[in-house]
């Protein structure tokens, strides 16, 4: 009997552990910054409002996403340009605790930066998480301007 309950502990910490990498939970509309910067999201179809899981300033740094039930801000992030120029990619890094976070863009098809009525670069994103050798990623879709 000590032997199946010291082997359920321990899946039952694998398990938490594999679900602590592999979070990324919306930010809840009233923690939400608004004004100039980036957000991150799972795209949905009006009326339903996007989940937003990780918001930026437009630079990169100052990254924000929920982690255990909670707001925190993320580190490691280093200010990087807009990325206004269809074919690149850009990376940006963060961490929190143990969990570290890879974040690429690509530009979305749609307006061009900078001409009339353009202000906001849309991205296609992939957001990837890796803690104790747990390795998560998804597709996002993201937004930056003001």
């Amino acid at each position: 009997m000590i032997k199946v309950q010291i082997c359920l502990l321990l899946l039952s910490s694998l398990f938490s552990s594999f679900i602590a990498a592999c979070e990324l939970a919306a930010i809840p509309f009233s923690e939400q910054r608004m004004g100039c910067g980036c957000s991150y999201y799972f795209p949905a179809k009006p009326p339903i409002r996007p989940s937003i899981v990780l918001q930026t300033d437009l630079d990169g740094t100052n990254p924000i996403m929920m982690r255990n039930g909670k707001l925190v801000n993320l580190w490691g992030a280093r200010p990087s340009a807009l990325l206004i120029e269809p074919g690149y990619r850009s990376l940006q890094g963060f961490r929190y605790h143990a969990t570290s976070i890879q974040l690429e863009n690509m530009i979305r098809p749609g307006c061009t930066w900078g001409e009339p009525g353009c202000e906001v670069v849309g991205y296609l994103s992939q957001i990837a998480t890796a803690e104790n050798y747990q390795q998560c990623q998804w597709a996002l879709q993201g937004d930056c301007g003001c």
